[in-house]
């Protein structure tokens, strides 16, 4: 298929944008670079999983768990969102915009701080090679066919899916959440348990780097939600549910839209000897 000049320019505008936002956020070996988004859509889909099960972490997290009849139990999600309008602190004219999914382990740092352990991340194949290279997050290329957004459509059944070598598909709608073990509190304790995380780690080779997040408190739906594949995660998450597999989930909820901002450049910190799943 050939295209013409106007076809080129709107194709390769998205290339151009991304490469020149994460030049600026390269600036974050040296120091901080803020970075501004908003999250439209953002379903949440959190599943309990064994303590035992769960693989080692680097020397500086711990997993943070809640008790299950006595057993330590802790938490994996699947956050399926659009990032809207990335762009450099100043510089909103330079906007990027795409589907986003993140694998995520709740941990505590250091420092005692609620945060997350980012698995893996799948992002449309155009994103990824200027992600790796310079934002140095652990990034794959995958296909991601999500519903249209807005609050319009949080009245019927929406679906969504992946492919990333394997496949993965969820339908949700608004409804009752379910009602899995362990309770982290009541349905608003729930939420915020998942989503009031100010710090993000992610693995780039032997050191552990991290994100800090400016994260306002906002309203969240719950939802229901029916798993139609999951290969993808039986493919490439190192570890499963205890009872019912991915099809039974803890709870699950969208956020239709919050604005973000998000600090890159802190220093690493080591990371020797960890065993966690690295992005392919």
């Amino acid at each position: 298929m050939r295209f013409g000049p106007v076809a080129e320019y709107r194709a390769s505008r998205p290339r151009r944008a991304a490469a020149a936002l994460f030049r600026g956020a390269g600036q974050a070996n040296f120091s901080p670079v803020i970075l501004e988004t908003a999250l439209a859509d953002a379903l949440y889909l959190n599943w309990a999983i064994p303590a035992t099960g769960l693989p080692p972490l680097p020397p500086t997290l711990r997993y943070d768990t809640a008790l299950d009849d006595g057993t330590p139990v802790g938490f994996f999600s699947l956050v399926l969102f659009r990032q809207v309008g990335l762009h450099l602190r100043g510089a909103s004219w330079l906007g990027l915009s795409y589907p986003q999914v993140n694998a995520r382990l709740y941990v505590r740092d250091s420092s005692g701080v609620p945060s997350v352990l980012l698995i893996r991340q799948l992002a449309p194949a155009w994103v990824v090679p200027v992600a790796r290279a310079v934002a140095r997050q652990p990034l794959s290329a995958a296909i991601l066919d999500f519903p249209p957004g807005g609050t319009a459509a949080l009245d019927g059944v929406r679906r969504w899916r992946i492919h990333a070598g394997a496949g993965f598909e969820a339908t949700a709608r608004p409804g009752a959440p379910p009602s899995g073990a362990p309770a982290l509190g009541d349905w608003n304790a729930t939420a915020v348990f998942f989503r009031e995380r100010s710090r993000a780690y992610w693995l780039r080779g032997s050191s552990l780097r991290r994100a800090e997040t400016e994260h306002p408190g906002t309203s969240v739906v719950p939802m229901a939600v029916e798993t139609a594949r999951t290969d993808w995660l039986d493919v490439f998450v190192p570890f499963a549910p205890a009872a019912g597999g991915w099809g039974a989930l803890h709870s699950a909820f969208l956020v239709p839209e919050v604005r973000l901002a998000f600090a890159l450049g802190r220093s690493p910190e080591p990371a020797v000897g960890a065993q966690v799943a690295a992005a392919g």
